[in-house]
């Protein structure tokens, strides 16, 4: 048997789980599809910036330098893991595609992980590949006679190449109101967003006061008063956004996460773009006409390009769907750190949170450690 945990994945989560095991002294390789670590954010455009402050964004005993600001940037928080995989001394084996996870044979293994080059055996398996793996952008009717491009807006890598084009956002959460505020301050020349639901949004502090350190404050609050809460702050920042084509959503965002997975928009510029006529809110797509998008009230646009911020998939179903441990969104039905069936394969990082993601990871990697530690003695 091969004593080494396989993880799979070198983000946050991965690495967490790494660090982990490594400190109990239990040997661990991490595969990396991309050639290096943090690639789901070294892919993603240079205006990003977490939605979560710098110190609850960190790794276990590792903290994000306070010179990266209260809101780390893309490039700051790559660099980040990358100090943090080198004096972890984590070993990573970049440029490894995982394609399948089996259950292994008699001899002893009781997984076998295939790559695109060869099968390894160990007794425990991690999965750390994320939430939004695969971006997802849907199949209109006449998108093949489309003239404009489509874009998912992971590909965005620069919002200053817009600048002075027509652009139609489709879809209205947390990636869609981010793009649009950023591409609104790089200039362009006209942007509509198109939004089948009206979403949850909320600005990242208020008077100076991070509201994600609002929401860990409380977690122990019931649904309903933590989701009038958010609605509250939401009308305090932003005034009644009906009359701009945002109408307050049916659910509050807890609720809304609980019943969709859908986590809530961090606004960071596009309602004051909105509110002051350089935006504008239009219903959801019908159909692609050749050069025009056709909503579904009959309005007819002419964008240079259409944006699809319509979310991601999990990417897992060829790696695990066998095995049963899918829900039907291809999300792990597994809580990270409880005991899984099948046992020894374990999922982390896959669990969205209005108070934070990545503040999620070390508490996830320590609980899969303690089950992995129990198991090898």
């Amino acid at each position: 048997m091969n004593n080494a945990v396989v993880v799979i994945g070198a983000g946050s989560a991965g690495l967490a789980a790494a660090s982990a095991l490594q400190r109990r002294g239990i040997d661990v390789i991490v595969l990396e599809r991309g050639p290096s670590v943090a690639m789901s954010w070294r892919t993603r455009h240079d205006r990003l910036r977490l939605n979560t402050v710098r110190q609850t964004s960190g790794l276990p005993a590792f903290r994000i330098p306070r010179t990266a600001g209260r809101w780390v940037a893309r490039d700051a928080y790559v660099a980040y893991l990358e100090e943090f995989a080198s004096a972890r001394r984590v070993d990573v084996r970049s440029g490894v595609d995982v394609v399948r996870v089996d259950v292994g044979h008699d001899d002893g293994d009781r997984w076998l992980v295939h790559t695109a080059s060869e099968t390894i055996p160990t007794s425990h398996v991690i999965v750390a590949t994320g939430h939004d793996r695969i971006p997802w952008t849907p199949t209109w009717p006449g998108t093949s006679d489309f003239a404009p491009s489509v874009r998912h807006v992971a590909e965005v890598v620069r919002p200053a190449d817009f600048s002075g084009q027509r652009v139609l956002i489709v879809g209205g959460g947390n990636s869609g109101i981010d793009m649009a505020g950023h591409l609104l301050d790089a200039g362009v020349g006209e942007l509509w967003l198109s939004s089948r639901t009206p979403p949850n949004i909320l600005p990242g502090e208020l008077h100076h006061v991070p509201l994600q350190l609002v929401a860990l404050a409380g977690r122990g609050l019931p649904e309903r008063v933590r989701d009038g809460l958010a609605r509250a702050f939401q009308r305090y920042a932003f005034g009644d956004l009906a009359a701009y084509g945002l109408p307050a959503p049916a659910n509050g965002p807890y609720r809304h996460l609980r019943e969709t997975g859908v986590t809530v928009a961090i606004d960071q510029g596009f309602v004051a773009h909105l509110k002051a006529g350089r935006a504008r809110v239009v219903a959801e797509v019908d159909h692609l006409d050749r050069s025009e998008v056709v909503l579904r009230d009959g309005t007819r646009l002419r964008p240079d390009v259409v944006l699809a911020a319509t979310g991601y998939r999990t990417g897992l179903a060829p790696i695990v769907g066998h095995l049963g441990v899918l829900d039907a969104h291809g999300r792990p039905r597994a809580v990270a750190g409880t005991r899984s069936d099948p046992p020894g394969l374990h999922f982390i990082g896959f669990r969205p949170a209005i108070e934070g993601n990545l503040r999620q990871h070390p508490g996830e990697a320590r609980r899969i450690t303690r089950l992995i530690r129990a198991n090898l003695r």
